[in-house]
């Protein structure tokens, strides 16, 4: 068809006359008169997403594209129309705005009935309703149709992509198990020798053999927390955490743990609190597990405050709406704090906050070295023992300090 053969009102209502069949002769000639014949080249855009609806179009010759935005980049190709087919109906009928881009797929000849002259037709003349609504009806069946393939396609290369990344995350647990067991037998055996080279009377004679094996031992040390560290998270990926409770008191606990970092307090000159400790009922869980799970969080309250910070411990029961009645510990400091969007980023294993001085000679320097385990650890212990734990924090601010805070609570039982 040509644009010629559409030139007059007669022309367009005699192509309108099959495609609304049944409406009325003279609503036949109202629209016809309204139309208004439009050639576009291909590429063109007809109408954009989110703009008013003030125009309904029927295709004559050609084709378009139905276009949805997903970025500012990208569009999604929707569905295709041709000759005898309505759109931009929809956004008149519902008095809003346009929920796709159409854009000719080719060249394309098109009728636009504008805003006011369908309406004033539509009022009057159910026949047009019903045959705008039956292509409708049949383009939301299509659309859903599509859509329900779609998902369930997407749900099978989706439960086929986790399928592969369980595998690779078993085949990575089981490298890394194996590596650190592998490791750490000739690190122990590198320790054990340094300490028979320490207690050496030649060693302790000579100041510059002693320095060599004390950083030997400083060194494989290291290694070995480093070794323990990954095996720990090995244990908690693969479900093999296993706890023997013991009903065991906190306060020694943390005593313990206070005189593992007692150097590192002093020289960094921070302040240790302790508040309602004493006053906590024995808590039956694995004493072994449950000092990791605090030296950790302990370790990187420390890491994260700077010299002449505060590190307190505060302990209570309450009752929590999940695990009844519980034990809460709280570990706050005064260091740079987390921004918002990472309080749940930072369990994951091997994350870090801010940049970290990979090369520091010690993970209790500030914003000292570490492989990214502790916080991992401690949540998989605490969760072993049918707890939780989470962090608060009003932001990250390395001038300002605003510190954190991490809550573990564990079910007393019965």
């Amino acid at each position: 068809m040509l644009k010629e053969n559409l030139s007059s009102p007669q022309d367009i209502k005699e192509f309108l006359r099959p495609l609304l069949f049944g409406v009325a002769e003279a609503d036949l000639e109202k629209l016809a008169k309204a139309a208004v014949v439009q050639l576009l080249a291909a590429n063109t855009t007809i109408c954009h997403e989110g703009e008013r609806g003030n125009a309904v179009y029927a295709i004559a010759e050609g084709q378009v594209d139905i276009l949805k935005r997903m970025d500012a980049q990208n569009e999604r190709l929707l569905g295709q129309r041709g000759p005898g087919s309505f759109f931009g109906e929809m956004a008149i009928l519902q008095d809003g705005t346009r929920t796709a881009t159409v854009r000719t797929a080719e060249r394309t000849l098109l009728l636009k009935i504008d805003r006011k002259s369908f309406l004033a037709v539509l009022n009057h003349s159910p026949s047009l309703a019903i045959r705008l609504l039956v292509p409708l009806a049949d383009r939301l069946r299509e659309a859903d149709h599509k859509a329900i393939t779609e998902l369930r396609q997407a749900n099978q290369e989706l439960t086929q992509a986790l399928h592969q990344l369980e595998q690779m995350d078993q085949a990575k647990s089981a490298f890394i198990q194996v590596s650190a067991h592998e490791l750490r037998t000739p690190v122990a055996a590198l320790s054990g020798y340094a300490q028979m080279m320490a207690s050496n009377p030649t060693v302790q004679a000579t100041p510059q053999l002693q320095a060599l094996t004390t950083g030997i031992l400083t060194t494989t040390e290291r290694l070995q927390r480093i070794f323990n560290n990954i095996l720990d998270v090995s244990k908690i990926m693969s479900g093999e955490i296993q706890i023997h409770q013991t009903p065991w008191s906190i306060a020694v606990i943390l005593k313990r743990i206070v005189e593992a970092f007692s150097q590192a307090l002093a020289a960094r000159q921070l302040s240790w609190q302790q508040e309602g400790i004493a006053e906590l009922p024995p808590y039956p869980g694995d004493s072994q597990l449950l000092y990791k799970a605090l030296y950790h969080l302990v370790n990187n309250a420390i890491k994260y405050t700077p010299d002449g910070g505060t590190i307190r411990v505060r302990g209570e029961l309450v009752t929590d709406p999940q695990l009844g009645e519980s034990l809460e510990l709280a570990i706050e400091d005064s260091g740079v704090g987390i921004a918002k969007e990472n309080l749940e980023l930072i369990f994951e294993k091997f994350y870090h906050i801010g940049e970290i001085a990979f090369h520091s000679s010690g993970t209790t320097k500030f914003k000292g070295g570490g492989a990214g385990l502790g916080l991992t650890i401690a949540r998989g212990i605490v969760e072993a023992h049918g707890g939780r734990i989470w962090a608060e924090s009003p932001g990250y601010d390395e001038e300002s300090c605003p510190g954190s805070r991490f809550i573990i609570r564990l079910p007393l039982g019965e």
